[in-house]
């Protein structure tokens, strides 16, 4: 009676365990779909930006470019950050310029004798004047890209490889 007694209480206890088992996955399951879609959608954002680099640049050779600085340093007024504060930034910018570019003859006088220079430095202005201090200082690269972006959406894609902030100061 007594071994009769302890296997219907084994028996009762792994019908809960598989009862319990069940409610948990059918629970669950929504969750990890929902999860394996963000992943997938993750996933699918890193390879974008993996292609978009390969297009915008990164394949061209040391040999064909050519650094173009800014002589004047830019003084930005940044986005407010919330401390009661204006910040400055005061950045000298050099331009990473592709010499295989169609324009690039042109576009390269033309930034010699200064006549485009404005455009530059205002594209650069108003990419940076969108920044706080403390985005400008965790993510330079990041504002170094759009501003690369805001020339290339001047230029066009070949001329303008890359923006690069020679020396930054902060107040």
């Amino acid at each position: 009676m007594k071994k009769s007694l302890l296997t219907l209480i084994t028996l009762a206890l792994v019908l809960v365990n598989l009862v319990l088992t069940a409610i948990l996955a059918i629970s669950i399951l929504p969750e990890v779909k929902q999860a394996n879609n963000l992943v997938s959608k993750v996933a699918e954002a890193i390879d974008l930006d993996a292609q978009s680099t390969s297009k915008g640049g990164a394949n061209i050779s040391i040999e064909d470019l050519e650094t173009q600085s800014i002589t004047d340093p830019l003084t930005i007024n940044l986005k407010p950050s919330g401390d009661g504060k204006e910040h400055y930034a005061n950045i000298k910018i050099s331009l990473s310029l592709n010499k295989k570019s169609e324009n690039y003859t042109s576009y390269k006088a033309k930034l010699e004798d200064g006549s485009i220079t404005p455009l530059v430095t205002g594209a650069i202005t108003k990419v940076v004047s969108q920044y706080t201090i403390d985005q400008l200082r965790s993510g330079q690269n990041e504002i170094q890209d759009a501003c690369t972006e805001s020339l290339k959406s001047i230029f066009g894609e070949g001329f303008v490889v890359g923006v690069v902030f020679a020396s930054i100061q902060y107040q």
